[in-house]
């Protein structure tokens, strides 16, 4: 089992950084435990990750994502929508992506921040942390509107966090409705579960 720290260092030395982001970074900002880690990895590319870290069990169809000890680590991307639904989307990764890039094709605001794994600095360029403490629910950017599966992300962290959903992010949501029946069954399942 390889210390996180550790995976860091190897990252930087490949000329990369690592980021706890979304979830994880959202849950200890509101003094919960977390059950997943999911990391961003900015500065270098799938293959060079995996060379670094030949143990690493690859998933993902669009997408690389890398699973070590049961953290899951993905390279920085950005994605734009090319048809209708949850599925049709134009996902490029690259060693230039930012991870303020990554964060802005996240869904709301209070999961798109991120923490430097070696120095513990937040990134939060969509003031997410503003959004925990007024208890908001707030979309990142206009890219809430790609997909529709978003509308059930949001009811269910409204519910499960109780905070109120902003305006303008209700009318995207709204905007949403005609394509809320292109999602599939198992999807829509699997929010209303969480």
């Amino acid at each position: 089992m390889q210390d996180i720290k550790s995976i860091a260092n190897k990252i930087e030395q490949a000329g990369g950084r690592l980021y706890l982001v979304g979830g994880a970074i959202r849950d200890e900002l509101l003094g919960k435990s977390t059950h997943d880690e999911d990391y961003c990895v900015t500065g270098i590319g799938a293959e060079k990750f995996q060379e670094l870290f030949p143990e690493a069990h690859i998933r993902g169809k669009a997408f690389a994502v890398f699973d070590i000890d049961g953290k899951e680590f993905a390279m920085a991307r950005t994605e734009s929508k090319k048809g209708v639904g949850h599925k049709e989307f134009e996902i490029k990764t690259n060693p230039q992506i930012t991870i303020e890039q990554d964060l802005a094709r996240r869904d709301i605001t209070i999961n798109a921040i991120a923490k430097d794994v070696l120095t513990g600095e937040i990134i939060d360029p969509f003031n997410g942390r503003q959004d925990l403490k007024d208890r908001v629910i707030r979309a990142t950017t206009e890219h809430f509107k790609e997909d529709p599966l978003r509308v059930y992300r949001v009811a269910r962290f409204a519910a499960d966090l109780e905070f109120e959903v902003e305006e303008k992010t209700l009318k995207m949501m709204y905007s949403l409705r005609n394509e809320l029946l292109t999602l599939s069954k198992e999807r829509v399942f699997e929010e209303l579960r969480k």
